[in-house]
């Protein structure tokens, strides 16, 4: 019983914790934008003429928040589940291995999660899957912070997934992995605002880049960094169409030599 109480009480604060992460970020861009500034979309809105209904802002709120929920009891059984062994790469004491194994690590997780995250969610983009799993996403074209996780569960399963794999191999400091998952969330919650931001961050592309990818489908699939779309030539490129039956991630029509969309 000792055991079950302990379980609990770390799903229900990792519950908590991620609810609110996403209902107070989300709540603030919402409230700033969305209530105060409703009036004149044209000064900040990434798509001025595209508004959710009334029922899909209520939707997305409820899918964001179950899935939240079911990401907050897997985390928490996860921590649970460390208390009591599991073997991973994490390791608790930071003299263990130092500064310069930090610094490293701590680089090497967060670019190996968003390396993961844009080949799951290119996966996501494959016709079958895209029509079965990640169109519940996509019914969001104009996206505001509440569609963050509004999406199928065997989506937000698939990108919970390969945020913690990198865990069970790479040796990191337990600090780093928090810091990683909140920053991720954040960040996405802010790229799903559909207000048009940029980043004080170098490696962040602005929020038009993930917009640009509800509005056209099938390009920019990366999380973090612009990086790997540039890599693969899934970055959106100019005069080239797109849409919901354009698959591939290149476009169709224009010419080889298309210049990327540039995000700045």
């Amino acid at each position: 019983m000792d055991e079950f109480l302990r379980w609990l009480v770390l799903a229900f604060w990792s519950i908590v914790g991620g609810l609110a992460i996403v209902w107070g970020v989300a709540g603030y861009y919402h409230l700033r934008y969305y209530v105060l500034r409703r009036h004149e979309p044209e000064t900040w809105k990434c798509q001025p003429k595209r508004w959710l209904r009334p029922e899909q802002q209520r939707q997305a709120m409820r899918l964001t928040t179950l899935n939240m929920t079911v990401g907050g009891l897997l985390s928490g059984t996860f921590i649970w589940s460390l208390d009591r062994g599991l073997p991973t790469g994490l390791y608790f004491d930071f003299a263990e291995r130092g500064w310069a194994w930090f610094l490293f690590s701590s680089a090497a997780f967060f670019v190996l999660v968003d390396l993961l995250a844009y080949y799951a969610h290119r996966a996501m983009h494959h016709k079958l899957v895209f029509r079965q799993v990640h169109s519940w996403h996509h019914r969001y074209v104009a996206t505001t912070p509440f569609v963050v996780t509004a999406m199928h569960p065997v989506e937000f399963l698939t990108f919970q997934a390969v945020t913690f794999v990198p865990m069970f191999f790479l040796p990191i400091y337990y600090l780093t992995a928090i810091t990683v998952f909140v920053y991720i969330l954040v960040f996405n919650i802010i790229d799903h605002s559909g207000v048009k931001l940029s980043s004080r961050w170098p490696w962040q592309g602005p929020t038009s880049f993930h917009d640009d990818h509800h509005a056209h489908f099938h390009c920019n699939f990366g999380q973090c960094l612009l990086l790997w779309d540039r890599l693969h030539g899934t970055l959106r490129r100019k005069n080239r169409r797109y849409g919901a039956d354009v698959y591939g991630g290149r476009g169709s029509g224009g010419s080889s030599d298309d210049d990327f969309v540039s995000y700045k």
